[in-house]
């Protein structure tokens, strides 16, 4: 008795947050639920009705609802409750124009259109809670099977890669779900899964809280994210499980869309989650704005190309994001490619800074190399490792020869790195490595470390890590 009882408080609440007096079913305004009539103007008609009265909540009861663009408004709930489900149109026609509001935008070259299944643009106080489902009905826009591409075949993209079937449609929908320039945003105990882009996609949002959240894609679709953090403030994500065939969660500063804000991503905290990866479980970057005062903790990594990517430059001359302040702490990875790459990224970065990132307690099996790597306007500075372990396994994967690390330390033009209480353990390494550490043009500290030297070199052993350039020698070395 006392477990319905708190079930069904439970129920209220997210019936309730942030919601007016107003409560409406969908099936009032004409919505039929059979998975196949396009239920999308008798849902719109629910929300603008609630709109109309104030603010209310809005009921999803189950059934498979199909639709196209849904627009939510200002103090709006959207409830689904059990065994709801909103299924995204096969029909690309269904879904909002590329240009339905000024922060939109299409990326074909990746194959996608600004076309979202629900949209909050310029709204306050805007709620979406579960235990419903969001299902982004990829399949109706994915090839059947991976395809073969230049870029793949490394540590990310292994588990192959399926894109647009232009069989099926020229171009896919993009972002699944979208909050744009909204302020206090609440994403609870949802099921978002098959999302043809990424999931959820917060872009120049202030107070949001994503939280007990199962994001369900398939690990082969391109593009389909997690939850992507650009341009927010005061963010919290907790409580999710998330498994993707692209980037898990991001943080990005791409602001040259937004109307009248900064491009700076800041105050977010990322916690208690369960990722599983194909491409990176955090990618922080991508932009020319800032981001800092940031906190990862107490996530666990089933699976990642990439453990940690902090990239500042995509290629585009004198661009780059700054980041700075970001702490990582209490991770376990079951299998990282790369358990963490800090880099430029391009050679003509610009003078974007990349400082003050700090891990403690990441322990994680790997395959691939930890990257730190400046250019000459932007070097890594401050960024320190400590009481980490790593253990290298086979891949699981098959990887390209060139796409293959043989160096597990592999820093360059970089300035106040250290590590401190880490250790390596050559577990089950493959053939190709040849090295502990490659160091150029960087001052490194090692102190109390256990990084011993690759069993598969072929050139002499020596006392301690050998480098070229600044450096300090492994002080306090365990035997």
């Amino acid at each position: 008795m006392l477990q319905k009882e708190s079930r069904e408080e439970k129920n209220k609440e997210n019936r309730n947050a942030f919601a007016g007096d107003s409560v409406k079913c969908i099936t009032e305004f004409g919505a039929v639920g059979d998975g196949v009539t396009l239920d999308t103007q008798a849902i719109q008609q629910t929300i603008d009705f609630c709109a109309a009265a104030g603010g209310g909540t809005v009921v999803v009861p189950a059934g498979v609802f199909l639709i196209g663009t849904i627009y939510l408004r200002s103090r709006i709930t959207l409830h689904l409750e059990a065994g709801a489900r909103f299924k995204g149109s096969p029909n690309i026609d269904d879904y909002c124009a590329d240009d339905a509001y000024p922060q939109n935008w299409p990326c074909f070259k990746e194959g996608w259109r600004g076309a979202h299944l629900l949209v909050a643009c310029n709204c306050e106080d805007v709620t979406v809670t579960g235990p419903g489902t969001i299902d982004g009905n990829c399949e109706a826009f994915f090839t059947p099977e991976p395809v073969k591409q230049r870029w793949a075949g490394g540590l990310g993209w292994a588990r192959g890669v399926r894109i647009t079937d232009p069989a099926k449609a020229e171009y896919r929908p993009g972002q699944m779900m979208v909050f744009i320039q909204c302020r206090r945003v609440r994403v609870t105990d949802l099921n978002l899964t098959n999302s043809p882009c990424w999931s959820c996609f917060l872009y120049g949002c202030d107070e949001v809280i994503v939280r007990g959240c199962f994001i369900d894609n398939p690990v082969d679709g391109i593009n389909t994210d997690g939850i992507d953090i650009d341009c927010c403030t005061r963010v919290t994500v907790s409580d999710c499980v998330i498994t993707t065939g692209d980037d898990a969660i991001t943080l990005r500063a791409s602001g040259s869309r937004l109307v009248g804000r900064e491009a700076v991503c800041e105050d977010v905290t990322v916690s208690n989650c369960v990722l599983d990866s194909s491409v990176c479980a955090f990618r922080i970057g991508v932009g020319a704005g800032v981001i800092r005062h940031a906190n990862i903790s107490n996530i666990v990594i089933r699976y990642a190309g990439i453990g940690f990517l902090f990239q500042s430059s995509y290629g585009k001359a004198g661009a780059g994001v700054t980041m700075h302040d970001i702490s990582v702490s209490s991770i376990r990875g079951h299998y990282t490619g790369h358990p963490a790459r800090i880099v430029a990224g391009s050679e003509d970065a610009g003078n974007a800074q990349i400082r003050d990132i700090v891990f403690r307690n990441y322990r994680t099996d790997c395959a691939g190399n930890i990257e730190i790597k400046g250019c000459p306007g932007t070097r890594p500075d401050g960024i320190s490792f400590a009481d980490c372990a790593f253990a290298l396994v086979k891949r699981p994967f098959p990887c390209r020869p060139e796409k293959v690390p043989t160096v597990f330390l592999d820093i360059a033009r970089a300035d106040g790195v250290r590590f401190r209480d880490c250790a390596l353990d050559w577990r089950e390494a493959e053939p190709e490595w040849r090295q502990t550490s490659r160091i150029e043009d960087a001052c490194v500290d090692f102190e109390a470390c256990t990084f011993p030297e690759c069993p598969c070199r072929t050139v002499p052993r020596r006392r301690f890590l050998s480098v070229k350039g600044i450096f300090r020698r492994n002080i306090g070395e365990r035997t």
